[in-house]
């Protein structure tokens, strides 16, 4: 409930003036005279609040409607438990569901050592409509004029929090998307060595490793998050943790990968999954975070024209694939190189992979510049980048769309 370490304060002059100014601003009272202003303002209380202490708290009643908060947080869980920060547009809060007391939509939380905030009582404003007609017809005038809307989530990239899905949501959506992927992952094979291989090898091996490796990333990150809320931490300490199931995972995809190159690697499993490790780390800490958190920040800005929750999940993670998908092609690539010729050095790997995409300069550059130009061409747009792409595309919809459907 709202809590306040100091009473309700007697407003200046000043203030007053300053409260009648942002309720004439409000939608509420933009139609209303200067006398039904001053009314409602007669009412108004000036109250200070501690760091922590709440003023307004999601699923409550709301006693008071909020002006002119300063440094607050404000918060709305939704479901799932995800946190998202709502942006501050208008400095008001409460206002349409102070009147009947209705539940508030978020959660305004004071985050500095001292923070002052105006209360308008509920009871003081409808006291006010019940003995001033005038003033209930302007209300009506100025509520007809605007509609109650969802305001947009903006939560940053590394304050994204979890949703908290069920392991058995997470197990299928894994098993689904691990023949997506193996057939996809022959093609880039293909596409890199010219040598064909079956779409779903050692099936056996990638599914139940593949559950593993998914539940790996969505459990791993959902307990970071409940031990490194993003708003208390430095963006030096929420990028680590966002990285940390990639690393913790790299050793699971270097399984799933090894399983898929046994046709130009006649290793034991034993040795060959060390094979293009360092460069897959990374690609799996993009992935990671592609999967997680950028998922997430996508899904929050799609336009409010999709309102459907799951098609809004899938073109989040269209987004992020997409992003992930083309950040992670060349560390991919060059994992995939030293996994399938493991004798050969990472500086003779690169070169092989640079030099498949010499054909691909355009005539019209001068002899001199087409190393550099092919150099530059392997890394902005790599070679098979199309099909890697739309690989992590297709698996995050996958996996996100089916943990999404089936969790409660």
């Amino acid at each position: 409930s709202t809590q306040s370490t100091w009473g309700a304060m007697v407003l200046t002059v000043e203030e007053r003036n300053k409260v009648v100014d942002i309720l004439r601003a409000c939608q509420m009272f933009q139609s209303c005279s200067d006398d039904s202003l001053n009314l409602i303002a007669n009412g108004v209380e000036k109250r200070k609040f501690k760091q922590g202490e709440n003023i307004l708290v999601q699923g409550e009643p709301v006693q008071h409607a909020v002006f002119a908060p300063t440094h607050i947080n404000r918060f709305h869980i939704e479901r799932m438990g995800v946190l998202h920060q709502v942006p501050l547009e208008k400095p008001v809060g409460g206002l349409m569901h102070v009147l009947n007391k209705d539940k508030a939509f978020a959660t305004w939380k004071c985050n500095t050592d001292e923070c002052e905030a105006y209360l308008l009582p509920s009871e003081h404003l409808n006291q006010c409509i019940n003995t001033s007609p005038q003033l209930a017809v302007q209300v009506i005038q100025g509520l007809a004029v605007s509609l109650r809307r969802q305001p947009s989530f903006r939560t940053p990239l590394f304050q994204q929090q979890s949703k908290k899905a069920p392991i058995y949501a997470i197990s299928i959506a894994a098993g689904v998307e691990s023949f997506y992927r193996s057939a996809l992952n022959a093609l880039i094979n293909r596409s890199l060595t010219g040598k064909s291989s079956s779409f779903f090898p050692n099936m056996h091996i990638q599914i139940p490793t593949r559950i593993c490796y998914i539940n790996g990333f969505k459990l791993l990150r959902h307990n970071l998050d409940q031990k490194v809320k993003g708003q208390d931490y430095s963006s030096g300490v929420r990028l680590a943790a966002a990285c940390l199931p990639g690393v913790c995972m790299t050793p699971i995809s270097s399984l799933l990968e090894a399983s898929n190159a046994g046709h130009m690697n006649p290793e034991p499993m034993a040795t060959r999954w060390l094979r293009g490790i360092v460069p897959r780390c990374c690609r799996e800490i993009i992935f990671g975070i592609g999967l997680n958190q950028l998922s997430d920040f996508c899904e929050e800005r799609v336009p409010k024209a999709v309102e459907n929750k799951q098609a809004r999940n899938a073109l989040g993670s269209m987004a992020a694939g997409v992003a992930s998908g083309y950040l992670s092609h060349v560390p991919h690539n060059l994992s995939t190189l030293k996994l399938l010729k493991p004798t050969s050095s990472y500086s003779e790997l690169f070169k092989e992979y640079v030099s498949r995409s010499a054909s691909r300069v355009p005539s019209m550059i001068p002899e001199s510049l087409k190393g550099s130009a092919a150099i530059g061409l392997s890394i902005v747009f790599p070679q098979a980048v199309l099909i890697r792409t739309g690989q992590i595309v297709g698996s995050f919809v996958i996996l996100n769309g089916t943990i999404f459907a089936l969790s409660p």
